[in-house]
């Protein structure tokens, strides 16, 4: 049997198979086998939750799958699929450390574990840093985030963004036939940690947004409104 560029195959036997790996044929010590692809590059996480085992005296009257075995089976299968999202054992036997790309990111794998039944107790939000191996310079994630919103809220989601330090990148009116401000950012990860919920209540929930990571830049000096 054969199978062309995008036809879906299925097929057993081999382990530790991961998304962007190639594989090739071994008939004839792999004479006529085709030359593998490059890898995949999966861009590294920018933010990072604890999620662990829920404390609290209302414990055990949500969800059905409460204990830390549960929790970090779940969170481990995760990774299977989901090739962005990190998880790793804490000093806590409770508590698992998961990064993933920004908020929204963690934010629909804690939605998609409380329907499925699970209660788990979940920490805020931080910025993952790195450091520049050039200049030994501390660095921090920057999103492009492009913000759609009726004329008569742009004063309020400009305002809202120049108090996080974001920097306009664009402003302009939508083509099309509704008065609709597009008002685009560059603005540290930092910044937009809690800002969402900010832009929905300050323009009456008509906020559309959307935000994709930029690059990692040099971290400002400066503490930023969460």
């Amino acid at each position: 049997q054969a199978a062309s560029a995008g036809e879906i195959i299925m097929f057993s036997g081999l382990d530790n198979v991961e998304i962007g790996d190639t594989l090739i044929t071994n008939e004839g010590g792999g004479a006529n086998a085709a030359e593998p692809l490059p890898p995949i590059a999966v861009e590294l996480p920018t933010v990072r939750m604890t999620i662990g085992v829920n404390r609290s005296p209302l414990a055990g009257r949500e969800g059905k799958f409460l204990t830390s075995r549960m929790i970090r089976d779940r969170l481990f299968k995760e990774t299977d699929r989901n090739v962005a999202l990190q998880v790793e054992e804490t000093d806590s036997a409770d508590k698992y450390a998961v990064s993933g790309r920004g908020q929204l990111h963690l934010t629909v794998l804690i939605e998609t574990m409380r329907r499925e039944g699970f209660e788990m107790e979940v920490g805020p939000p931080v910025v993952i840093y790195k450091e520049n191996e050039e200049t030994g310079e501390l660095e921090e994630p920057f999103e492009k985030v492009e913000v759609r919103v009726p004329e008569e809220y742009s004063g309020s989601v400009i305002d809202l963004f120049n108090t996080r330090n974001g920097e306009l990148q664009d402003m302009g009116l939508d083509d099309g036939g509704e008065a609709m401000s597009v008002i685009q950012y560059l603005i540290p990860t930092r910044g937009m940690l809690g800002l969402r919920s900010e832009l929905l209540t300050a323009t009456r929930g008509t906020a559309i947004i959307d935000a994709v990571f930029d690059s990692y830049k040099p971290k400002l000096k400066v503490d930023i409104k969460a």
